[in-house]
């Protein structure tokens, strides 16, 4: 056993809002400062504020225990003072700190110590009173994805500028996920800023100044400054920008606001920014990293698994993970409806907050049948943003088709019938899995989430009919007018006016003529 660290400096560390931990060469010699390490690490979990100081060793020393980093170590082994687990924690802890960005004074050796210290002085006053975003809720299945979105953004190098797309469909978590990666990695950059719904200041007008204000009011933490024109906006971001290591992030990017800005300035940021961008659009990204020449990567938002959507639902129905025990099998009913979507889980767990009582699950039970028949319109508002945002009236007709006829059958058969629809489907089937509104699976076969699904029948029931059992009496109580607006139709029966059609292959259904 190694000696106790005083519980009042235990107290110290767990109370900081920040960690500034300065290697020197014989660092690892001291068995109390290694324990400081790993119990600073430990805090790091939750608050995530360390800045590393080399001081005149180089951090791959520290990283991979080289060095007299190494020979350190190598003595704790042989003296045998402490036990293989304790030294093995030490070993991880200097691994872990040695992949964080901090001060390299061997890289500054040209530059007045006292200058650098007055540097990295100002810089954990900023980062101290630099808030985190509000999330206002517990997360559930998001450490996974910040931490993906951490290594495809190779944190740990210095000497380059990336970019991250976090893409999918809409209410899958992206904005949550950004915020969140930001609150735990914001404190390792000179500044940072997150600018949240950009696709709303391009609905207002040019939306390069009011980006460009809300750029400089958060990078230079003043709310009182004011950008008079794009011009000196560009002028001040680069001032700030090309001696400083920044993390931006743009939220809810589309085609109409900032690629061309981002392609064009993206030589501005200083080596060790880094740029995050959330989008339903994943050919947005391929654009940026093809015309910017910055290395861009993709992370694609998945659905929840069944334990962390159980967990999502029950603390949003219940305020706890677990569901009461009349109510378990009901829950069950709610998550396979929302299909592993966090905004459905949350909207629907809301929706039943409060009626946790045995005799609630009558009420349960109605409100499942009734979002399965009619889906709260909240969630599809959300989805339908994406369908609002294809730009071509045939791309929409083809969306709207599939969710009627296609799902669960072969690409190639839609090829086909769009083709004969006069479509383009191969350009037009890769958009809408681009806009995360469709999946093709390694077998070709078409794949939807059951609530953009709803959404796509929504939007064209009037132009799209899935009949059942009643289906000669549905269309016999329609007018030419109303039978010349549909577009396609599909029976869940052969038994139409007392005959029997068969139709054995979808196709069939496209061709069946009303009269």
């Amino acid at each position: 056993m190694g000696q106790e660290i005083s519980s009042g400096l235990l107290d110290g560390v767990k109370d900081s809002k920040m960690f500034v931990v300065v290697f020197s060469e014989n660092y690892a010699r001291s068995p109390w400062c290694l324990q400081e390490l790993v119990y600073i690490l430990d805090c790091k979990k939750t608050k995530n504020q360390v800045i590393p100081v080399f001081y005149y060793v180089d951090p791959s020393d520290v990283r991979h225990q080289k060095g007299s980093f190494g020979d350190a170590l190598d003595d704790h082994y042989k003296k045998k003072r402490y036990s293989t687990d304790i030294i093995d924690k030490w070993k991880f802890a200097l691994a872990q700190i040695g992949k964080i960005s901090g001060y390299h004074l061997k890289e500054h050796a040209d530059k007045n110590e006292s200058d650098i210290i007055q540097n990295i002085v100002e810089n954990v006053a900023r980062q101290v009173t630099t808030k985190a975003l509000y999330l206002g809720e517990v997360l559930f299945g998001i450490d996974s994805a910040v931490e993906k979105i951490y290594e495809k953004l190779r944190m740990e190098l210095s000497n380059d500028v990336r970019a991250i797309g976090i893409c999918g469909m809409g209410g899958i978590g992206k904005t949550t996920t950004a915020k969140a990666f930001y609150n735990k990695y914001y404190t390792n950059f000179d500044c940072c800023c997150f600018i949240e719904n950009v696709k709303q200041c391009s609905l207002e007008g040019s939306p390069l100044l009011p980006l460009l204000q809300q750029l400089l009011t958060a990078l230079l933490s003043r709310k009182d400054y004011k950008v008079h024109d794009v011009d000196s906006g560009l002028r001040q971001l680069e001032q700030i920008l090309c001696s400083k290591k920044a993390l931006v992030v743009l939220d809810d990017l589309d085609q109409s606001s900032y690629l061309e800005f981002l392609v064009e300035h993206c030589n501005l940021f200083s080596a060790g920014s880094r740029i995050v961008i959330t989008t339903r659009d994943v050919h947005l990204l391929n654009q940026l990293e093809i015309d910017s020449l910055i290395d861009v990567d993709v992370y694609m938002m998945k659905k929840l698994g069944k334990l962390d959507s159980l967990a999502l639902f029950n603390y949003h129905a219940f305020g706890k993970v677990t569901p009461p025990a009349s109510l378990r099998v009901l829950s069950d009913g709610y998550i396979n409806y929302a299909g592993g979507l966090p905004l459905a889980l949350k909207l629907l767990g809301s929706l039943l907050r409060g009626r946790t009582l045995p005799q609630d699950e009558v009420f349960w039970k109605d409100i499942l049948q009734k979002v399965r028949k009619n889906p709260e319109n909240k969630i599809l508002k959300i989805l339908q943003v994406s369908y609002n945002e294809l730009d071509d009236v045939t791309l929409k007709s083809l969306f709207l088709d599939i969710p009627f006829f296609f799902v669960g059958r072969y690409k190639f058969e839609a090829v086909d019938i769009f083709k004969s629809c006069g479509y383009h489907p191969e350009s037009g089937i890769k958009i809408l899995s681009e806009r995360c509104l469709l999946t093709i699976d390694k077998n070709n076969m078409f794949h939807m989430h059951d609530l953009i699904q709803d959404m796509g029948r929504g939007i064209s029931k009037s132009t799209r009919l899935l009949l059942r059992e009643n289906a000669w009496e549905y269309l016999q109580k329609k007018n030419k007018k109303e039978l010349d607006k549909i577009e396609g139709l599909i029976f869940r029966s052969n038994l139409v006016n007392g005959k029997t059609y068969q139709f054995p292959d979808i196709r069939e259904a496209f061709q069946f003529e009303i009269t």
